[in-house]
């Protein structure tokens, strides 16, 4: 993923287009798949809770003990 100053359509932008160094923009990459990965774990953990608490409802409702 690179980060360029302007939207030029170079397959390799020149040093005054580019913002970040590549070990800048290899750091962002990294942290940006962290964080993808976050999010998904998330979204994952939150499923996983719905599906307890759906649950503990039905058990609730149904009059049955736990």
């Amino acid at each position: 993923m690179a980060v360029y100053r302007s939207d030029h359509h170079h397959s390799e932008p020149t040093a005054k287009e580019r913002i970040l160094t590549a070990e800048q923009e290899e750091l962002l990459d990294l942290y940006l798949q962290k964080l993808d990965t976050f999010f998904e774990e998330l979204k994952e953990a939150e499923k996983t809770e719905v599906a307890i608490e759906t649950l503990h409802l039905k058990r609730i409702l149904s009059g049955k003990k736990e």
